[in-house]
């Protein structure tokens, strides 16, 4: 894995083919060995990797400004995220390692959001995987009910079956938000692939392994190994 800095920010590369998909997953600084967990879980999945660091996940990753409670708040940085992704960090890897293959968007929890906002509003990728997104978050719906997709793509969604019995009454909204988004996206007739798979436990549950199972769909179709 190579470790280069794109525009003052890091960046995990893995280059196993020039035409093959590629996974942009945005992950908090020094989560090394989240990284290499997935990595180990996807070993038979043939992809390459663009893993980009954040250094404040909860502004970097929140498509616009929102107030969960006293104790956390959003600033709504990712517009600047999705700059340095558009500007910096994809037209960079393309260019030096001669990607041609599709890009798809990763991430889990808030990056989870904010890759399937980053996939409508950029409609500049052909598909995204979205595990354990916080789709609770403010306005969330009404922005998605009024986007739609890049054509022919494909949208992951999962979510853990206990993540809607969270005790703040917002992040219990979850799973309805989820299924929502699931209905969105089976009405989008630019999403030519869908799923919406549901996991067992709560949104802490082994993360790695929903990421990977999200990988693998993506990438390997219907026949998704078992993880």
């Amino acid at each position: 894995m190579e470790k280069v800095n794109i525009s003052g920010k890091i960046c995990h590369i893995i280059i196993n083919g020039t035409d093959l998909p590629t996974i942009y997953r945005g992950e908090m600084k020094d989560s090394s060995e989240t990284i290499e967990k997935v990595l180990a879980l996807c070993e038979d999945v043939k992809c390459n990797y663009i893993i980009y660091e954040t250094e404040d996940w909860n502004a970097d990753f929140s498509p616009w400004e929102f107030t969960l409670n006293k104790k956390m708040s959003f600033s709504g940085g990712g517009r600047k995220t999705l700059d340095r992704l558009m500007n910096d960090c994809v037209p960079y890897c393309e260019k030096k390692y001669g990607l041609t293959g599709k890009r798809i968007l990763c991430g889990y929890s808030l990056a989870g959001l904010f890759s399937l906002w980053a996939f409508y509003e950029s409609q500049a990728f052909d598909g995204v995987i979205s595990c354990s997104g916080s789709l609770w978050f403010g306005n969330w719906i009404s922005y998605a009910e009024s986007h739609i997709a890049p054509q022919n793509s494909s949208v992951y969604l999962s979510l853990g079956d206990r993540e809607e019995k969270a005790h703040d009454r917002i992040m219990a909204t979850v799973g309805d938000c989820t299924r929502r988004q699931y209905e969105l996206v089976c009405g989008d007739k630019n999403v030519s692939r869908h799923i919406l798979e549901w996991n067992g436990g709560g949104h802490f549950n082994e993360p790695e392994k929903r990421i990977a199972k999200g990988i693998k769909w993506m990438i390997k179709g219907d026949e998704n190994d078992q993880i």
